[in-house]
């Protein structure tokens, strides 16, 4: 597939191996306030609960502070359909487990919306692998080539409102 057959902009994702090699290691760093001191400061550790398993699921996920004080998760990860009927969760955030309620955004002109302010304010090239996107065009991608690529990767956005206020 050449760059003019690929999309304005796409998902990329690391590799599964990976991803289970790295996901404990980063549980286990996360789960220490010494230890998470730096990572922590862009890694949480999400406790959710499987809704039809009711199986514990402890995932790392990368987040941002929102201006109102939340904290935002932008994913495609099947673990996020869990929220929507189970939104009181916990996270391990700077090594300290606390209680939080999360609000999943699935529209995709919302959470398009929601990259498009990121990436304007890191511009593509620099916003890109920290969205874990591609942008195959040499401009930032327009809203609707942004909501194109929420529906076509089911992306979503996840706030957290966390009960203890973070440092």
């Amino acid at each position: 597939m050449t760059t003019l057959d690929r999309p304005p902009v796409e998902r990329v994702h690391p590799p599964g191996v990976a991803m289970k090699v790295a996901n404990p290691v980063l549980r286990w760093v996360l789960s220490s306030p010494r230890r998470a001191s730096r990572l922590g400061q862009q890694l949480l550790v999400l406790h959710v609960t499987g809704r039809r398993t009711g199986r514990a699921l402890d995932v790392p996920v990368a987040y941002r502070h929102t201006e109102d004080g939340r904290l935002l998760v932008l994913t495609n990860s099947g673990w996020r359909v869990n929220l929507r009927e189970r939104p009181d969760v916990e996270v391990t955030l700077l090594g300290r487990r606390l209680p939080a309620r999360a609000e999943i955004v699935e529209d995709a002109d919302t959470v398009a919306e929601v990259y498009d302010a990121l990436i304007a304010t890191k511009g593509h090239a620099n916003a890109a692998r920290r969205l874990g996107i591609r942008v195959n065009v040499d401009r930032n991608p327009t809203r609707e080539e942004l909501a194109d690529l929420v529906r076509r990767a089911g992306l979503s956005a996840v706030y957290l409102d966390v009960s203890e206020p973070v440092r």
